[in-house]
Order: structure tokens, then C-alpha cells, then sequence
């Protein structure tokens, strides 16, 4: 049987060699991190936590080990100055007879409290070997990086009906057009939603639903689901990201709760509405899990008595060596039992949830043929095309969903991202499916007022975008917000010119991002304004593309903050919403240089989070360098929405 063709096989070889430069770059930082550097030089960078508390291990799925770090009681607050967020990539470091620090088994935040920290580490026979004290290393993650080398290299191999998979995705085939078909009748979509589930129900390879903000791409891909369960296909659904598979995941049950649904990844890095549909929940009163779990406390009391030998004869040594190797044999009996419960509970799930990277080979092993009908991947414009392969190969067609007008995947390389590897096989897809044969954009938006809708319709999407009637109209005032000083609560978009203030942008102290400490006074004035006439600190946030900002604004805010006033980057904001936006642009400098923000999807995603007001704070003078933002204050000006930051009221 053929493998893929000759097109397809370069183009999976220009994406290797690609991510072999991703991969130079991640190891680049992560040597960075530690090279020339002594431990506590590396401990004030906020990369290395020393000598913290291991206060708590207990056994996880498939060989995985939970801790729970601490602070040391001599040094309270240390763990809370290692710089790391949930999802962040640690290396438990072990220390020789020298102080030397090396890497010993790698692992993931997964929780972060006051003073505490909870890591998942793969390797159960490295950890339950540690003693209390432990030493943990920020570093890059190259898990993901690996899984997505397995997927490439995987799909050079595959053969029938997934090669043709994989040369439709990688651009090498042509896909078959959707045939006509009926749907069941969705009183809950309207006919632009429908066209676009049409495409996911009967599409013979590939299906593209292209949803710009608030197009309800999401609800198209529910009915899309339900529709190919109920017609007795089994769906894989996949994202890039965590949050986006548990908002899929949660939306699917809130239009079915009985649907039968398993979300495959770390309970403590999952929703806690999807607890209990957790591969790890579902199987926990199964009997082999039951018997898995004895047999990990076994080989850890075996550890455990192995450490505290204090005798360093040969016959302790041997005792000692022949202790390792049982636990060893037991983590082993232990990861196959829960495999075989794993299995057991799949076989009787009809959608499986999960990350595009996390669909493990020892949790779901891939076999000859594809073991799911239909692939759903939300958010596909975020998916770098290596991980997108892990998941074509298992299944016999596919249904991307996403919107390439919007962020594109992060890649740390620049000469991988210039080269090709942030172009996404979804945007691929949609630019060459010109006639709509497997391609549906939606049209009709049920977030924005009109006014705020027709700057990123016509920039972005050729004007085709529509305001439901239920939003078009909308404003503050509906909410019974009155006047606020940078316009009436009718006034649904402004543009605020810092433009000859001397607000100037900055490098934040002891880091490499940017901030701008006036323009933050303004944005602080404005957001306390709103608050005053009537906005809500939930129904408020704060965009800003630098993190040296968004540490500058919360500071500021606090008290705004903690009553839920949100305040984050503009990837951070990514597929959320408020009544109200408030963007801080940052840059003002006199060569006019706008950094990353010449990248339109990023105004993008700004600009289009905000349901009845949009408030922009920027410097004109800076900001025109870049064509797409200089249209931005052009159409301010044409629409009446522009004024400078001397105009706004003390």
C-alpha cells in the first residue's frame, strides 16, 4: 500500500528541518538559563528554586508521580519567587558529591498557591528516589517538541486512507468536495451555522469552518459533534491548548449532558466541570487501577527503605541495587495495568477530548488503521502543522476550525517562523479553497455593536462580516451606564492619541519586555472613569501586549483586580470577551518602531474582544509607522471616535 507522495514527503521533510530549528532554539534558552551563572545567581533570576519542601508524592496515571513543593520553614516565600505559571516546564535537578547540579526527571506545573507548587513528573522510579529536600530548574518544553518529531515521522509511514489525510492537510492533494446532505433540523444555529456544519458532517476528507469573533464557530462545532454521534461515528475532538479543549469539552456536555465523553490530560490542568469525565475519573473504580495503585505504593516503600540504608557494605549495595530493580519491575506492571483500564473505558467513549501534543502514545496506542471517524480540531489556526499530524493519522476525515485572521502559533525560532513553520495547514487550506468546496466562512457576528464590528470586517475579512440584530444596536446605556469622560455610554469606540505627551515606553526594570508609565496613568484614569459611570469591574478588561504593562496596570488597579477586573496580554485575551476593552498599545518611541505589534492579527484579537465599548490608548506618532494601525487612527478620525489624551478631563 502506498505511503505519501513525493510532494507531500518534502514538504514533511522542509517541516522537520524547520522544527530542528525550533528545537536549537529551545535548548539555546534553555542553556542560557544556567550557562556562566552560579546556582544562586540562577536561583535570583527567578529560574531555580533551591532547597524546597517536598511535603507531599503520591502516584498518578501511567507511571506519572504527583508532588506538592513547599517553602523550607527557614526561607518562607522562596517558592513563590520561582518564576514559573501552571503548564511550565521543571527539571528536578540532583546535586553530587561536588554541589553540581544535573537534571534528573522532567516535569509539569500544574497548580500554583501561595508558598506551594504541585508537579507532575514522568518518571515515578526518578522521584520516589529523591530525598525531602529538592531542586527544581524552569526549562523549555521539549516534550511538546519531541511528540511533535514522533508525529512527523509517523506520518511519513502511514499508508491508505491516512496518507491521503496527511497530503490533503500538508496542501499535496486536492480534497473532495462536501456532498450534499440534510441535517437534522438545529432550531440553535442560524442558516450561515448551518452551511458551515453542512461542511463538518459530510465532508469526504477535509471540512474548514472559518469563524471570526463571535461568529459562534464554537456552537457550529457542537451540532457538528452531536450530529456525527448520533450517526453512529466516533469523534476525536483536539485543540492546541488546554483551555480550549476544556471550553469545547463543556460546551458538548452543556448541549448533552449524557453525551458519552472522556477528556484525556492531567485532572489538575482540567476544568473542574470536567473532573468527572477525566480518563483518570472514569477509571478510578476500575479493578486493574485499583491493583495499579497497590502496586505503586509498593515500589515506593521499596525506594523509600532503599534510601535510608545507612550501611555502605557491598551486601547493603546489592540489597539496595535489587531493590530498585523490583520497584522497577512494579511501576512496569503498574503502567500496563492502567493502559488495560484505560482501553476498557475508551472503548465505550464516543467523543474523546484532549491536547493535539497530549494524545500520548501509551495512553492511546495508534494502530494500523485510523480508530476514530472524524477528527475535530478547534482553534486550528493555533496548531503548528507537526502537531495537527499526530492527530490526522487516527482518524478518516477531518474537520479544522479556526480563524488564521487571528494570533498564529507561537514559535520561539525566528528564522523557523520567517521560513514557514507559524503557517498553519488550516490557513493554508482556506486561502486555496477560493470556490467553498470544503470551506465555510461565518458571516453573522453575535458579539459586537456594529460600529466596533466595521473596522476588522473590512481589514480583515472583506467586509463580510454581519451584526446579529440582538447586537447591533447594543451599548452601555442598555446597561444603565451613564456618561464617563471619554465620551456618552452611546459612544461605542475611541481612540485616545498620547501622541506629544512624552509618554514614552520603557524596559521594564530586571527584564527584557516593555512598559510605558504614562500612558498607564491614562488607561488607569480611564478604567477608574468607567467604573465610576457604572461598569462593573467583570464586565471590564484591560489588553496590552507587553507583560512589563500588564504587571505596570495590575499593580495600579489592585483593588479593580481583585474584584474581577481582568487585566492580560493580548494572546492571554484570546478567545474571551467583555462589555468593555481597554487596550494600552505601549510603543512610543521616536524611530517609530512598533516591535512585534506590526503583526495585524495581533490588533486583531485586540481590537475584537470588546461587545459594546472599545477604548484605544496609543501614540499615533509611533503607532502610523505600521499601515494597519495608521488605519486604525484613520478611521477613528472618519468616524468621529478620535481625540487626543490633552482632551480627557483630569
Amino acid at each position: 500500500m502506498a505511503r505519501v507522495n513525493p510532494e507531500a514527503a518534502a514538504r514533511l521533510a522542509k517541516l522537520s528541518s524547520l522544527l530542528g530549528l525550533e528545537e536549537r532554539e529551545v535548548r539555546a534558552r534553555a542553556d542560557a538559563l544556567v550557562h556562566g551563572k552560579s546556582a544562586k545567581e540562577i536561583e535570583a533570576s527567578g529560574a531555580l528554586l533551591r532547597r524546597a519542601r517536598l511535603s507531599e508524592v503520591r502516584p498518578a496515571m501511567f507511571g506519572r508521580v504527583r508532588a506538592v513543593v513547599v517553602d523550607d520553614p527557614s526561607r518562607p516565600g522562596h517558592v513563590d519567587r520561582f518564576e514559573v505559571r501552571p503548564g511550565a516546564v521543571v527539571w528536578l535537578m540532583e546535586r553530587d558529591e561536588e554541589g553540581r547540579l544535573s537534571p534528573v526527571a522532567d516535569g509539569v506545573v500544574v497548580r500554583r498557591r501561595r508558598g506551594q507548587l504541585e508537579v507532575v513528573f514522568e518518571d515515578s522510579e526518578q522521584v520516589g528516589d529523591v530525598d525531602d529536600t529538592v531542586d527544581l530548574l524552569r526549562g523549555e518544553d521539549e516534550v511538546t517538541l519531541r511528540r511533535m518529531r514522533e508525529g512527523l515521522a509517523a506520518a511519513e509511514r502511514v499508508e491508505g486512507r491516512a496518507a491521503r489525510l496527511v497530503e490533503i492537510v500538508l496542501g499535496a492533494s486536492p480534497a473532495r468536495p462536501t456532498r450534499g446532505g440534510e441535517l437534522v433540523t438545529l432550531d440553535t444555529l442560524n442558516e450561515d451555522q448551518r452551511a458551515a456544519a453542512r461542511h463538518g458532517v459530510f465532508a469526504e476528507d477535509v471540512a474548514l469552518i472559518h469563524g471570526p469573533p463571535g461568529t459562534g464557530k464554537t456552537r457550529v462545532l457542537v451540532e457538528v459533534v452531536r450530529q456525527c454521534v448520533a450517526r453512529g461515528e466516533r469523534v476525536l475532538a483536539l485543540t492546541a491548548s488546554n483551555a480550549a479543549i476544556d471550553h469545547l469539552a463543556t460546551s458538548l456536555l452543556e448541549a448533552d449532558p449524557s453525551l458519552p465523553l472522556a477528556r484525556l490530560g492531567n485532572p489538575a490542568r482540567v476544568s473542574p466541570a470536567l473532573e468527572q469525565h477525566t480518563l483518570v475519573a472514569l477509571t478510578d473504580a476500575h479493578d486493574r487501577r485499583q491493583l495499579a495503585r497497590d502496586l505503586v505504593e509498593q515500589a515506593f516503600t521499596l525506594l523509600r527503605q532503599a534510601r535510608k540504608r545507612s550501611a555502605r557494605g557491598r551486601d547493603a549495595w546489592h540489597k539496595e541495587r535489587e531493590a530498585r530493580v523490583e520497584a522497577g519491575k512494579l511501576f512496569a506492571d503498574a503502567r500496563r495495568l492502567e493502559r488495560q483500564a484505560a482501553e476498557d473505558v475508551l472503548r465505550t467513549t464516543r467523543v474523546l477530548c484532549g491536547t493535539l501534543t497530549g494524545l500520548s502514545e501509551h495512553v492511546l496506542p495508534a494502530g494500523d488503521e485510523p480508530d476514530f471517524d472524524v477528527l475535530v480540531v478547534d482553534e486550528a489556526s493555533q496548531a503548528l502543522t507537526p502537531a495537527l499530524l499526530l492527530g490526522v493519522r487516527r482518524a478518516r476525515r477531518v474537520v479544522l476550525a479556526g480563524d488564521h485572521r487571528q494570533l498564529p502559533p507561537t514559535v520561539l525560532s525566528i528564522d523557523a517562523a520567517r521560513a514557514g513553520l507559524a503557517d498553519t495547514a488550516f490557513g493554508a487550506l482556506c486561502q486555496a479553497d477560493r470556490g467553498g468546496e470544503v470551506s465555510h466562512l461565518l458571516t453573522v457576528q453575535h458579539r459586537m455593536h456594529e460600529a466596533l464590528m466595521t473596522f476588522p470586517s473590512t481589514r480583515f475579512y472583506g467586509g463580510a462580516l454581519r451584526a446579529h440584530p440582538s447586537v447591533a444596536r447594543h451599548t452601555l446605556a442598555d446597561l444603565g451606564v451613564g456618561s464617563e469622560p471619554v465620551g456618552a455610554a452611546e459612544r461605542v469606540l475611541d481612540v485616545v492619541d498620547t501622541a506629544g505627551t512624552g509618554f514614552e515606553e520603557r524596559v521594564a526594570a530586571g527584564s527584557e519586555t516593555k512598559e510605558n508609565e504614562g500612558e498607564a496613568r491614562v488607561v488607569e484614569r480611564v478604567v477608574r472613569a468607567l467604573v465610576e459611570s457604572g461598569v462593573s469591574a467583570p464586565q471590564l478588561g484591560v489588553i496590552t501586549p507587553y507583560a512589563g504593562q500588564v504587571a505596570l496596570l495590575s499593580s495600579a488597579l489592585a483593588p479593580l483586580v481583585d474584584a474581577g477586573l481582568d487585566i492580560d496580554s493580548v494572546d492571554g485575551f484570546q478567545g474571551r470577551e467583555r462589555e468593555v476593552i481597554v487596550i494600552s498599545a505601549v510603543r512610543s518611541n521616536a524611530a517609530g518602531e512598533v516591535g512585534f505589534l506590526a503583526d495585524a492579527r495581533r490588533l486583531n484579537v485586540a481590537i475584537t474582544r470588546a461587545r459594546r465599548k472599545l477604548v484605544v490608548v496609543g501614540d499615533s506618532a509611533t503607532l502610523s509607522a505600521d499601515e494597519c494601525w495608521r488605519a486604525l487612527f484613520d478611521h477613528a478620525i472618519a468616524v468621529g471616535a478620535y481625540r487626543s489624551a490633552f482632551e480627557l478631563p483630569e
